[in-house]
């Protein structure tokens, strides 16, 4: 698929489970923890941070980490969440940046902005406090060295041009300013074959996943460095299929059966931080 047809399949089934699911379906991780959905979501929010949230934004939440755990936000930062969703980690970076700070919200799908707004005035917070943007990851209309840190929740994986959107980031970021990202890549190399047809399909998660020398040689490239990984782990066969249908089976086609075999131990979630170099740096 084209770049601006990949966009169209990922606003499409995003846009149609925010507003069927967002509204209807329970909470991931309100169901028991063995349903597979709720693999890589168990640990990663705290019991006190998922109260916090409005059930708006849990029942949205469809990541693979929770960035602002590694963030290290400070009151009165700047903070971006690039592709934010229903608004779980919006919320969760506008408490810690507090009054004096501010949290931008980019998402390209028009109805998961109306429903992380939602989110937002359920959970008490302030216009002030958050500001929504509806636009492509690869281009926010965000002025240049606003932010303190962009922090991004299973995202990248699905757009088309990784590079343009690591460009993007680094723009926005203040020199000294930092990234806290988790995103899903591929352990290594998978055969020209099979990769052209989850990227056919654009497989939920998968059908962009990068392999990890390509993902880290995209984040250099647009000029991060002190790249550091928090955590990763190795998606067992549900999570992988849960992933693979991204953000729901109704949504997502399926993958054939032996070419999720095939990715079975290929496939990470991984947590990292990346600085942007300060001014006379020389990466």
């Amino acid at each position: 698929m084209k770049t601006n047809e990949i966009r169209q399949v990922v606003q499409t089934r995003y846009g149609k489970f925010a507003a069927a699911a967002g509204r209807t379906v329970a909470s991931c991780c309100s169901k028991p923890a063995s349903k597979a959905c709720c693999a890589l979501e168990q640990g990663l929010y705290s019991g006190s941070e998922l109260s916090s949230v409005p059930e708006t934004a849990r029942n949205l939440s469809r990541g693979c980490g929770n960035p602002t755990g590694f963030a290290n936000l400070q009151t009165g930062e700047v903070a971006v969440d690039f592709g934010c969703g229903g608004g779980i980690d919006v919320i969760l970076a506008a408490r810690k940046v507090g009054g004096r700070g501010k949290v931008y919200g980019v998402d390209f799908t028009p109805e998961m902005i109306e429903r992380a707004k939602e989110a937002v005035a359920q959970a008490g917070l302030p216009d002030s406090a958050i500001e929504f943007r509806e636009a492509s990851l690869d281009d926010t209309a965000l002025p240049d060295a606003l932010a303190d840190v962009v922090i991004s929740n299973c995202v990248i994986n699905l757009t088309p041009d990784k590079d343009a959107v690591y460009r993007e980031a680094f723009r926005i970021l203040k020199p000294g300013g930092r990234l806290a990202i988790s995103d899903i890549l591929l352990t290594g190399p998978i055969d020209a074959e099979l990769r052209e047809r989850l990227q056919s399909m654009w497989a939920g998660c998968t059908g962009g996943a990068l392999p990890e020398g390509d993902y880290w040689e995209t984040v250099n490239n647009a000029g991060f460095s002190e790249v550091k990984i928090v955590a990763r782990h190795l998606l067992s066969d549900p999570e992988l299929n849960e992933m693979a249908h991204c953000p729901g089976e109704e949504y997502t086609p399926s993958p054939a059966a032996n070419d999720l075999d095939r990715l079975s131990g290929k496939v990470e979630s991984v947590k990292f931080t990346a600085i942007k170099p300060s001014l006379g740096f020389v990466v």
